[in-house]
């Protein structure tokens, strides 16, 4: 399938890389140059060596020397040898993929596309960019927004495409500008043999799209994608209000647990306890699994994206029973915007 991704953040470059090697696909971006670009989003695991300070398990065996970037991997003409980069590993190559980055009217030209993936809400499109997917008119739009209501949004603002939600099962982060050389700031992590996104919406639509894209995606319920944020949701919202604080969150879990709860029962209707103990448990088993330093990411990457977090709490809120530790939340998320 062709497809597009809209935005050039984390997820629209770390999902691109992903489908590079099945697919025609590009990045587009409303800050596009007239000449595209590139990127090289990079994946990381716990099997490679050049990830961390210390090996994992027997990986200190497979640290290579300096190989190649992913431009030169080309030999020399008229000779056997390989140009060397010391900044970069055979391991650390093979892991990354090359993105194009390009704009709305080159996208355009480029057409026709079958899917386009928002990395931006619906509702938080500018009109530009609306009026190039509207122009440009895919099959398919899919939103990574698991927000209630969002695909509905969508679907009223592109009525002549078929909507339906991706929900991404990798955790794509963008580093500091000048920590990393320019082009590479993503890196991201997909767990082995796993689905990239998770995909809801009108079945003849989802079982068209699984067609196109294969095992990248798999078909879940709707509710299987709207569910988990009600879970997992009030902790962001707490790490937010600790200024980031790993540490702290997990030694304040009472009340995102007891907002948790009262989420999930604004969403099923019945009251199901969320407890520390467990929640606790997630935490530190992310912590175990995850190659990407997830006491450092999350704090970040939510804190960049809180009002996502206050519309879902606020959503949830928005029931006829009381819901006064999710309205806690609310109150001083806002407090600090």
């Amino acid at each position: 399938m062709r497809v597009l991704f809209q935005g050039a953040g984390a997820i629209s470059l770390a999902g691109a890389a992903l489908f590079t090697d099945s697919h025609d696909v590009a990045v587009v971006s409303r800050t596009g140059k007239d000449e595209p670009r590139a990127a090289y989003p990079r994946r990381v695991s716990r099997l490679d060596p050049t990830d961390s300070n210390d090996s994992h398990g027997d990986c200190g065996a497979a640290r290579r020397d300096p190989g190649l970037t992913p431009e030169s991997t080309a030999r020399t003409p008229g000779t056997s040898e390989r140009p060397v980069n010391r900044e970069w590993t055979v391991t650390r190559v093979a892991a990354t993929r090359r993105v194009t980055i390009t704009d709305w009217n080159s996208a355009l030209e480029a057409g026709p596309w079958d899917l386009i993936i928002l990395s931006t809400r619906p509702g938080d499109l500018d009109s530009a960019t609306a009026s190039a997917i509207r122009e440009i008119s895919p099959t398919y739009l899919a939103i990574t927004s698991q927000v209630d209501g969002d695909l509905e949004r969508a679907q009223t603002e592109f009525p002549d495409t078929e909507a339906v939600i991706f929900a991404p099962a990798f955790l794509s982060e963008r580093l500091e500008p000048g920590t990393v050389p320019h082009g590479r700031e993503v890196s991201y992590w997909a767990p082995l043999c796993a689905p990239r996104f998770l995909v809801a919406g009108r079945g003849g639509t989802v079982r068209s799209l699984v067609t196109g894209l294969g095992r990248l995606i798999v078909p879940v319920p709707l509710a299987a994608v709207l569910m988990p944020p009600a879970v997992f949701i009030p902790f962001v919202a707490e790490l937010s209000i600790r200024g980031g604080d790993w540490a702290a969150l997990k030694t304040h879990l009472e009340r995102p647990s007891r907002a948790a709860a009262e989420a999930v029962q604004s969403r099923l209707g019945v009251r199901l306890p969320v407890f520390r103990r467990l929640a606790r448990g997630v935490l530190e088993v992310l912590e175990a699994i995850v190659p990407i330093d997830i006491t450092d990411y999350a704090g970040r990457h939510f804190a960049r994206h809180s009002g996502q977090t206050l519309d879902m709490l606020a959503g949830w809120a928005a029931t006829k029973r009381p819901t006064p530790v999710l309205d806690e939340q609310i109150a001083s998320l806002n407090a600090l915007r």
